[in-house]
């Protein structure tokens, strides 16, 4: 049988500008070009999880619009299960706004639109109807109490939880500790420390374990092109990337996880996971836009 994971997350469409460089406040530029394209963390994950060979089920919400179409095309295509997709007619398919500057790096506005509608008992009847043993995937782009109801009910349903959290938000610290593993950057990493009322290690690795020995089961530190740290009860340990030269950013931490959590559920251990993921990340940046620089088991990693 197939891996299967079941992500519970955002479905947006990408406007992207190509731009020389970020603009400051207040300034005015030209972009170079620009697209709409697939988007959301939601999306984007479960495509990439697909693309490494997972079975792969995604719950969430687009509004009635042309951008629902556009957002979920590859999905479909990549044969993606959409049985859980509602669609509102009371908001617009959520949109985000990405600008790509020439040296590859991106700034990006999220508008929730039909996101913001998924509700609590949404994602528990998902999870209710969920096959056993699956893994459960989050993001933060949904409203914060829909994240803690999908996390609780899937933990109490014996299903392994990795939360993605981001963007940062406030979360109960009944749910971070139910997740495993909690990925996230080290900006993320700093503020969840904050919350916990942690004192923040300059080195990731250190601030990977404080994380981890205040309760959380595990912790995945995402560091760009050094690559990540896995810290769990027997410490942490470093996972280097491959050197790449980068076109596009965008998405790179989404294909990530998605690499992880179709090892995860191929029954890898998480070091190993993120092994994998590491090098479907480093692919995804020599490539441009999201969901189009994924790859798929039949493309050669770095």
């Amino acid at each position: 049988m197939s891996p299967h994971v079941t992500v519970i997350g955002s479905i947006n469409v990408d406007l992207f500008a190509q731009v020389p460089h970020h603009p400051r406040p207040g300034e005015t530029i030209l972009g170079d070009s620009g697209q709409r394209a697939p988007g959301g963390k939601g999306a984007n994950q479960a495509l990439a999880a697909r693309g490494q060979g997972a079975e792969v089920a995604l719950v969430g919400a687009v509004g009635s619009d042309s951008d629902a179409a556009i957002a979920t095309e590859r999905l479909r295509t990549a044969g993606v299960d959409l049985e859980e997709l509602r669609v509102t007619t009371e908001a617009p398919t959520g949109l985000a706004a990405v600008t790509v500057s020439a040296d590859g790096e991106n700034t990006i506005v999220v508008l929730p639109g039909a996101n913001a509608s998924v509700t609590p008992e949404d994602v528990r009847s998902a999870v209710v109807r969920a096959a056993e043993q699956r893994i459960v995937l989050l993001q933060g782009e949904l409203p914060r109490e829909t994240t803690e109801a999908a996390v609780r009910r899937a933990g109490s349903d014996g299903h392994r939880v990795v939360l993605n959290l981001a963007p940062w938000g406030e979360i109960a610290p009944d749910v971070l500790r139910t997740v495993d593993p909690l990925v996230l950057n080290e900006h993320e990493a700093a503020a969840v420390a904050t919350a916990l009322a942690l004192e923040i290690p300059e080195e990731p690795a250190e601030l990977a374990t404080a994380l981890a020995s205040s309760g959380i089961r595990s912790v995945v530190l995402t560091l760009g092109p050094r690559g990540a740290v896995v810290a769990d009860e027997s410490g942490a340990r470093a996972v280097p990337a491959p050197s790449v030269s980068a076109v596009d950013t965008t998405g790179a931490g989404d294909a990530f996880i998605g690499g992880l959590v179709a090892r995860l559920a191929a029954g890898d251990d998480l070091l190993t996971a993120t092994s994998h993921a590491v090098r479907v990340g480093a692919y995804s940046v020599r490539h441009p836009g999201a969901q189009p620089s994924y790859p798929t088991t039949e493309d050669e990693l770095p």
